[in-house]
């Protein structure tokens, strides 16, 4: 677990955590657009760009988890 999540307030979790979610849907989205392909090189072009949401949206995954782990932490279930 990151420091960083850590020293952040209950607050700032949860806004990270929204803006992670408003941000993996909208480039969950885009590659739901993208699939639609009319032409080779549009094909190709946006298997590109396909892949560069994908490791956006691992990333922004990867700290969803984390803040979410940080508040599961702050207040577990008993």
């Amino acid at each position: 677990m990151s420091m960083q999540s850590e020293s952040l307030t209950d607050d700032q979790l949860w806004r990270r955590i929204a803006r992670n979610t408003n941000a993996m849907t909208a480039l969950i989205r885009q590659q739901i657009e993208l699939a639609a392909v009319n032409t080779i090189t549009d094909s190709i072009r946006h298997a590109k760009k396909r892949q560069s949401n994908l490791e956006i949206i691992d990333k922004l995954s990867r700290n969803y988890q984390e803040y979410t782990a940080e508040l599961r932490r702050r207040y577990p279930l008993e």
